[in-house]
């Protein structure tokens, strides 16, 4: 059973969590204004997918949300030397990003699979298959905002 698990959490963390850390990273740096061709990027994406091990903790639920917020934004302040409340506003977007997006997929995609929440978030495969379409959007609103970002100059 333990192995089972441990197997499970090391699945999710190189299938989800990892992918997940590191486009959050690029979004937070992006709105930071700070290039996305920087090694930071790679630390905070590290930091966090190891701090994502939270979801497993038997915690109030939506208490993991909090920590890793708090979390993401603690590690991109430490390594960019950023403004606290900078950091917090850029992680907030990100999140906003997030939650939208997986309001509007979600329902219609357990739906179309004839899942439910539990059954996919219980499967790494599937976690990582359901976190997929807001991983993309962030990928996409990473690069839009680098690409302007250096357009117009603002990058660091």
């Amino acid at each position: 059973m333990l192995s089972e698990s441990l197997t499970h959490a090391l699945t999710a963390l190189v299938l989800q969590d990892f992918p997940e850390s590191l486009v959050e990273a690029m979004v937070v740096f992006s709105l930071l204004n700070i290039r996305l061709r920087d090694r930071r990027i790679l630390a905070v994406a590290v930091l966090q997918t190891l701090t994502n091990l939270v979801r497993y903790l038997p915690i109030a639920f939506g208490m993991h949300s909090v920590i890793l917020i708090i979390s993401l934004a603690v590690y991109t302040r430490l390594l960019t030397g950023t403004r606290l409340s900078r950091t917090f506003l850029a992680v907030l977007i990100c999140v906003a990003i997030v939650a939208a997006a997986e309001l509007a997929y979600t329902g219609p995609l357990l739906k179309l699979t004839g899942l439910n929440y539990e059954e996919s978030f219980a499967n790494p495969f599937l976690r990582a298959a359901f976190a997929l379409p807001y991983e993309i959007l962030l990928l996409l609103v990473a690069l839009g905002k680098n690409y302007y970002n250096l357009k117009k100059g603002l990058t660091c």
